[in-house]
């Protein structure tokens, strides 16, 4: 965050529009009484929720707003370097979700603590890192690896949450740069991942430890929870949110849709002229359903703590807005040239367990064992990527939510569509 939002989130004049804001959007407080309200401490609860929203929403935009302008300087060659680095440290996982991409066989070409070490020394000023897997925490030198990310950048870590423990979250407060962690919570229980009871009544516990180390240090981390959305937990999405904001403390609630294309996020690398060859998305069943639920959640949280959005910011699930159509996200196949050209490419890379650097479509542009971070992004497979982008969307970026539609008139709307089959059958 910068110093002029600290500025402005500890300054009189922030919590006096936070007040102001308040009184006006609740319907139950004429201008009138606002005097009597504050002197009577009109419904402390409520605007408690209501300021740390506020904070809250302050923050995400600053981090928004800042990978805005680093990815339009990078875009425009101002920078070499991307900003974002999602860091696979492991594809190694405690778990054996069937809806997961990765391959959990053990390799023998995997990076090495000494070949993440090099590429940290490489990254630029600006960087965000994110560590995940696999199960990031399954990587043996994780520790080594986290101090050496934090001590100088920004860091996120996504996890299942299973081999969390308090020693562990200890060390992920103790450093200010560690800003989000993410745990996946796709039911109340995580039985879709297959976690046994006493994992799960663990995981509570680390979470409410969590809490009281973060209010001790003073850390400003974020507990992110995220969702993936299937048809086999649509019809609870509501009560996971709920849970998450309730029982675990949730600042933050992504849900995620399956993505499209196979080459989206995938370990293994694939030709680069795949991703010009069209593909198939699975497409949601209970769509209906679950638009009712992330409805639902949107009104619950006009009085709840928490921040939640169809990942990446798709829609936003604590807008006073009602929810809007993202219906392109079930679609099976998509026509290129109805949506905006993305830019994600010039921000964002991942780093594979094996090396490989790729972008958002699963093609290496070099691997960093073998090339520098600057010979990758000026290498031919980059500059090749980044022509192809320029032009339109590719068959790779089918269903991908970074997408931008231009417009929805091309698209039959979610409720709409509904209804029309309806009325078929």
């Amino acid at each position: 965050m910068g110093f002029s939002s600290l500025l402005l989130i500890s300054s009189p004049y922030f919590v006096i529009q936070s007040i102001q804001s308040f009184l006006l959007s609740n319907s139950s407080i004429s201008p009138t009484n606002c005097v009597l309200a504050l002197s009577k401490g009109f419904n402390r609860i409520k605007f408690t929720v209501h300021l740390k929203t506020s904070v809250l929403n302050l923050v995400m935009t600053d981090l928004h707003d800042r990978h805005e302008n680093l990815t339009e300087k990078i875009y425009n060659g101002e920078l070499d370097l991307p900003h974002r680095y999602v860091f696979v440290l492991t594809n190694i996982c405690n778990l054996r979700c069937d809806f997961c991409f990765q391959d959990r066989d053990r390799r023998d070409d995997a990076m090495t603590i000494d070949d993440w070490l090099s590429v940290v020394k490489q990254l630029p000023e600006y960087a965000r890192v994110t560590l995940t897997g696999g199960e990031p925490l399954a990587f043996k030198q994780f520790e080594e690896i986290f101090h050496a990310v934090s001590d100088k950048y920004q860091c996120n870590m996504v996890t299942n949450g299973l081999l969390l423990n308090e020693h562990k979250i200890d060390l992920l407060l103790s450093k200010k740069n560690f800003k989000v962690i993410s745990i996946s919570v796709d039911d109340i229980g995580n039985e879709i991942r297959d976690v046994k009871p006493k994992q799960w009544a663990k995981m509570l516990e680390n979470v409410k430890y969590f809490h009281r180390r973060k209010k001790e240090l003073k850390s400003d981390c974020i507990l992110d929870i995220k969702t993936v959305v299937l048809d086999s937990n649509s019809q609870d999405l509501f009560s996971i949110h709920k849970y998450s904001v309730e029982k675990l403390g949730a600042d933050t609630h992504a849900f995620q849709f399956l993505k499209g294309s196979d080459l989206q996020h995938s370990d293994t690398m694939s030709d680069m002229e795949e991703m010009f060859k069209p593909s198939a998305a699975p497409v949601y069943e209970n769509i209906g359903i679950i638009y009712e639920q992330l409805e639902l959640i949107r009104q619950y949280n006009q009085t709840s703590e928490s921040e939640a959005f169809v990942h990446p910011k798709v829609t936003d699930l604590s807008s006073s807005k009602p929810l809007i159509d993202f219906d392109y996200l079930n679609l099976s196949k998509f026509e290129k040239n109805n949506y905006h050209k993305c830019r994600f490419p010039w921000s964002s890379v991942h780093i594979n367990v094996d090396g490989n650097m790729f972008p958002c479509i699963a093609f290496s542009m070099g691997n960093v064992k073998d090339q520098s971070l600057s010979e990758i992004m000026q290498s031919d497979a980059t500059i090749k990527f980044r022509d192809a982008l320029k032009k339109s969307l590719v068959e790779g970026c089918n269903r991908c939510g970074w997408i931008r539609p231009k417009d929805s008139e091309h698209i039959v709307p979610i409720k709409q569509a509904i209804l029309l089959s309806n009325v078929a059958v």
